[in-house]
């Protein structure tokens, strides 16, 4: 089966590519950063001394911090490029905007994206916290972050994927392993980096890196304005560590594209190549144990108390296989809990507190079968 993106991700991840298409700094041809190349040394004048002096030292390309910069070719035009060659990693990107709303009352959004990922046994959660913001909460409120009801995420591990919504939990069988891509990718809003100017060398998040100013000129097309940003390219790596974009302007991507404030704009790439923990969301896990399923059960997926899947077996032996083994695992069939007709079975189990319906239907060339724990 293939995996299921959540859909909301989707609809959102292309309403922001769209709202950015009419500006962004303007891609560059190619990924990953490159400084541009060393200037050759100038030639050496013949020296008027007996003695032959040594040939001056060609002229560094990472200038000392406060010295007057020269601008470099960056070609960067996938803020993300590189992370698939890191063990592990957390990037998070967080938009918040602080202003007013258009009858000059304070207003404040956030909302944020994260990633985790591990190559080895290879897992994955990408979260968004403060979606609320985006769908347009109210005034003073939106983006709030921190509440079951306001956080998504999908968790990627043991061959299945998890989707949560704040009480709502589904599962799946995945026969795809996660990959080290985001689903949101910072550079449908910020586009590529290009014409930075090279400020130093310096540690961040952990990790070497050359620090620039980056030319955001093209964001002015989005009507930000004094609009300012840096980034940190990892050395090596090429993969950037952290981009910053501040300005001010309307409120484009939060809510109510009406409101003036300040705009900020932070990537980070965290916790590289250093242990992380990614576990299966708790009661997410679709049938109890004691409810049996055909071992060639395929496509499964649970939400809340049910749990379905499909089976390439013909409907009589799916139906013969509960009537015998929800006995042996302790149920006891409810006389008046069930019905039988032409490819449909729907038969009712009890234990204890615990009540099961299972219903079994014919399906094509395949048969289905929907099983629902309740518990008084």
């Amino acid at each position: 089966m293939k995996k299921l993106t959540p859909i909301i991700i989707v609809v959102m991840t292309a309403a922001l590519v769209l709202s950015a298409c009419g500006g962004g700094a303007a891609p560059a041809p190619s990924g990953g950063a490159k400084p541009a190349p060393t200037e050759a040394p100038k030639q050496q004048q013949p020296s008027t001394s007996k003695a032959t002096e040594p040939p001056a030292p060609p002229p560094t390309n990472t200038p000392a911090s406060g010295t007057d910069n020269k601008t470099d070719a960056i070609n960067l035009t996938d803020v993300t490029s590189g992370l698939e060659s890191l063990n592990s990693y957390e990037t998070q990107f967080t938009m918040t905007f602080e202003g007013k709303d258009d009858t000059g009352q304070p207003i404040s959004s956030t909302m944020s994206f994260s990633e985790e990922y591990v190559k080895n046994p290879a897992a994955k959660r990408t979260s968004i916290n403060g979606f609320g913001a985006m769908l347009g909460s109210a005034a003073g409120v939106t983006g709030t972050t921190g509440s079951d009801a306001n956080v998504m995420q999908t968790i990627e591990v043991g061959g299945k994927q998890y989707f949560q919504m704040g009480t709502m939990c589904t599962q799946s069988t995945s026969t795809d392993a996660p990959q080290a891509s985001s689903q949101f990718n910072p550079s449908d809003l910020i586009g590529g980096l290009r014409g930075a100017q090279l400020i130093g060398n310096e540690t961040m998040n952990g990790v070497p890196t050359s620090h620039y100013k980056s030319d955001v000129t093209g964001m002015d097309a989005l009507g930000y304005v004094n609009s300012q940003g840096e980034f940190w390219v990892a050395q090596p790596g090429d993969f950037v560590v952290k981009y910053l974009f501040e300005a001010t302007g309307k409120d484009r991507f939060l809510g109510n594209a009406t409101n003036d404030g300040t705009i900020k704009w932070v990537y980070e790439v965290k916790q590289v190549n250093q242990p992380i923990d990614i576990q299966a969301p708790k009661d997410c896990s679709g049938a109890a144990e004691d409810i049996p399923l055909m071992v060639d059960a395929a496509d499964q997926s649970a939400l809340g108390g049910t749990t379905m899947y499909s089976s390439p077996s013909k409907f009589a032996d799916v139906a013969a296989f509960y009537d015998k083994e929800m006995p042996a695992k302790g149920w006891q069939a409810k006389a008046d809990g069930g019905m039988s007709a032409d490819n449909l079975s729907m038969k009712s189990y009890t234990k204890d507190s615990r009540t099961v319906q299972v219903m079994i239907t014919a399906d094509g060339d395949k048969t289905s079968v929907i099983i629902t724990e309740e518990t008084k």
